[in-house]
Order: C-alpha cells, then sequence, then structure tokens
C-alpha cells in the first residue's frame, strides 16, 4: 500500500492532460454540463430542507443556508456558461463547495442527520480524484474529515447521542472520502504516466513531436509577459552521415543521447526540448527579450564539445515573436518551427555550424490562408544579428 502510495506520489501531474482528452473526444462540453446540473441538483436538495422537520428552524439557520444556496447557484451558473476551468479556478471550485456544503449542513436542526449528509463531500472528492493533484486531493481529504468531525462532535452532545455509532459512522465516511478519489486518481495517474512515456523519444529521453505537441497545447493557457518573445530554435547535426559511417550507428545512437542531454542541461527546464526526427531537434520557450539571444546562442553552442570523439557540430534556425504577436495558438508554433527550419537549411547552405535568426512576424490574412492551404510564402531575408529584439 505504502509503495502503491510513494509511487503514486512521483508520477508527474498534468492538469490539462485529461480535459484536452475530452475536448478531443467531444466530452468536454457534456461533462461540464453535467458538474453544472449536479450542482444545481443539491442546490434544490437543500432548499427541499426548508420543507423538512430537520430544517433550518432560526434566522441565522435560514440565511446560512440560503447563502449557501446562493453560492451553489453561482456555481453551477459558472460551469453552465463559461469555459473549462483553469487549474487555479477548479482548486477554488474545491474550496467553495467543500465550504458551501459545510455551510449548509451547520444549518440542519437535527446534528446526526447532518453529521450523516456530509457524505455529500464525497462528490467534490469524486472531481478532485479525476482533475486535481495529489496534494490538493489530499488537502480536501483532510479539510472534509475535519469537517465531519466537527459535525460529529455536535451530534455528539445532543440528548440520547450513540457516541460510539457516531465514532463508527466517521471512520467509515473517513474510509469512503480517501479511498473513492484515491481509487479514481491512481489508475487515471498512472495512465498519464503511460502517455507521458509515449510522447518521448526513446533513444534520446526528449520529448518527440507528440509529446512536443502535448505539452504545447497544454500551456496553451499560460500568460505571458509584454517584455517576453516566444522562440522555435531548430537544430539539425552536420554532416551526421559521417558520424554513422566513422563511429557505426551504435555510435551515432550514442551521439543523439549526449546531444539530448546538452540540450536538457542547456535549457535547465525554461524550455521544452524535442527531437523531431532523425538527427534533429527542436526547442521551444517564452523568455524575457532581454535574455533571449544569450539563452539560444547557448542553447546552440551546446551541441559541441572539445570531448567528442568525432567533432559534432550544428545548424541551427531561431525564428520568434514578441508576447504581442503571439496568439498561445498551436499553429502560431507549427509556423515558427517552419520559419525556423528554412532559416536552418539556409545556415547548413552557408556551411554550417552556426545559427540564423529570423523575426517571424504576425501573418496577413491572405497569408493565413495560404498557411492553411499549406502553401507558405517564401520567410524574408533572415537576419543573423539581435539588434531589432532589444
Amino acid at each position: 500500500m505504502f509503495r502503491l502510495l510513494a509511487r503514486w506520489r512521483r508520477l508527474p501531474f498534468d492538469y490539462a492532460a485529461l480535459p484536452e482528452y475530452m475536448r478531443r473526444h467531444g466530452l468536454l462540453d457534456p461533462y461540464r454540463r453535467c458538474i453544472a446540473g449536479l450542482v444545481a441538483l443539491m442546490v434544490a436538495s437543500g432548499g427541499f430542507l426548508f420543507f423538512s422537520p430537520i430544517g433550518p428552524t432560526g434566522p441565522v439557520e435560514s440565511a446560512l443556508l440560503i447563502a449557501c444556496m446562493v453560492g451553489g447557484t453561482v456555481i453551477a451558473a459558472l460551469w453552465l456558461t463559461r469555459p473549462w476551468p483553469t487549474y487555479r479556478q477548479s482548486v477554488f471550485f474545491v474550496v467553495g463547495a467543500d465550504a458551501l456544503i459545510f455551510g449548509a449542513l451547520l444549518s440542519v436542526a437535527d446534528a446526526p442527520t447532518a453529521f450523516t449528509l456530509s457524505t455529500a463531500f464525497l462528490v467534490v472528492g469524486v472531481y478532485c480524484g479525476h482533475f486535481l493533484s495529489m496534494r490538493a486531493l489530499s488537502i480536501h481529504v483532510g479539510a472534509t474529515v475535519a469537517a465531519s468531525t466537527v459535525l460529529l462532535a455536535i451530534a455528539a452532545t445532543g440528548p440520547g447521542a450513540d457516541v460510539t455509532l457516531l465514532v463508527v459512522q466517521l471512520l467509515v465516511q473517513s474510509t469512503l472520502f480517501l479511498f473513492m478519489p484515491l481509487l479514481t486518481q491512481v489508475p487515471l495517474f498512472h495512465l498519464r504516466d503511460d502517455a507521458y512515456r509515449s510522447a518521448d523519444d526513446p533513444l534520446t529521453g526528449v520529448l518527440n513531436r507528440r509529446g512536443l505537441h502535448q505539452v504545447i497545447t497544454a500551456h496553451n493557457h499560460i500568460s505571458l509577459a509584454e517584455d517576453d518573445v516566444v522562440a522555435a530554435l531548430v537544430i539539425d547535426l552536420d554532416g551526421f552521415k559521417h558520424v554513422n559511417d566513422t563511429l557505426g550507428h551504435a555510435g551515432g545512437d550514442d551521439v543523439l543521447r549526449r546531444v539530448g542531454e546538452r540540450l536538457r542541461s542547456a535549457t535547465d527546464g525554461w524550455a521544452v526540448v524535442a527531437r523531431l526526427g532523425g538527427e534533429e531537434f527542436g526547442v521551444i520557450a517564452a523568455v524575457p527579450a532581454s535574455s533571449f539571444p544569450a539563452c539560444f546562442t547557448a542553447v546552440h553552442d551546446s551541441v559541441h564539445s572539445v570531448v567528442d570523439a568525432v567533432p559534432i557540430t550544428a545548424s541551427s534556425g531561431l525564428a520568434w515573436r514578441t508576447s504581442t504577436e503571439f496568439r498561445r495558438d498551436h499553429s502560431d508554433v507549427e509556423i515558427l518551427f517552419r520559419w525556423a527550419d528554412r532559416v536552418m537549411y539556409d545556415a547548413k547552405r552557408a556551411g554550417g555550424d552556426r545559427m540564423g535568426v529570423v523575426h517571424c512576424p504576425p501573418e496577413t490574412v491572405s497569408e493565413r490562408a495560404a498557411e492553411r492551404a499549406s502553401v507558405r510564402p517564401d520567410p524574408a531575408p533572415h537576419a543573423h544579428s539581435y539588434d531589432d529584439v532589444a
């Protein structure tokens, strides 16, 4: 059990993975409406308490229940009318839903019944198990167990309370609060882990094209600072046939592995690195304009090392846009890589072991139409300096 939990904790978490899968299969909007309907149903259930003998009996309790119902109505409306929430918005939803459920239960006049109804927290727990991280799920479980304990304490002070039965009920509820979302999250996280592995290039350990697409899609919502530059770098190793002829294919594979390691080390988490195919690699990142030249020059230079038995150099092409020109769209990323690829071939034709740079301006309407038809106009002559970045 503990070994399973330890492995579960080490698994990568990508909030966008499951919503993106649901979106591709046409499930995201129906699921979002179902959540809105479920929240609305819980609000309606709270309304029926006013017609029950165990419902709120005083003005304070009635006002508390009405406030919780209004909050639930707002949440249901947001789920119904807004797009799928960001991770932060999902956390706020869980916190708000837990607080509203707890408030509604405090308004119930019969404390043992309120304690029994605290199983409503399970609904929120299932959402946590599907979409939130292990840390968020752990906090939710702790909060709901604490809330149930408070309700138990209130119920235990009532006349004729069966404290032993209440404690047994708390143990059962705590087990449900923990294991229902846990049994949901563990297999989902392992599926995501398999998806991450299928997105990796097995030889070099960096992402493959599929993984690059997944990461870009997952990070489309990330905001950019005004002075950021979004850039794509295409790196193609020079004379790789000579490397294979000299070292053999096993030696060539070892060279590719070393290049992958050097690119990961040079980017150190601030960029996404992928093997695009053969001896070609891609790097994409959003960095401040002031550090943009040095960052990507260092990535290009990291390919070569004096310790190599056969010297390795690369021809690279770098295409960039300012944050205001970048539309945070996957098609923009594809365009940057296409321009970078052309600049890379210019560098290779010029003798290799160099990096060309081009500013990729936003497309006109006609250029976007040509892009959709897979007919791109030739890029403007590229600059080999960064003077126009500043």
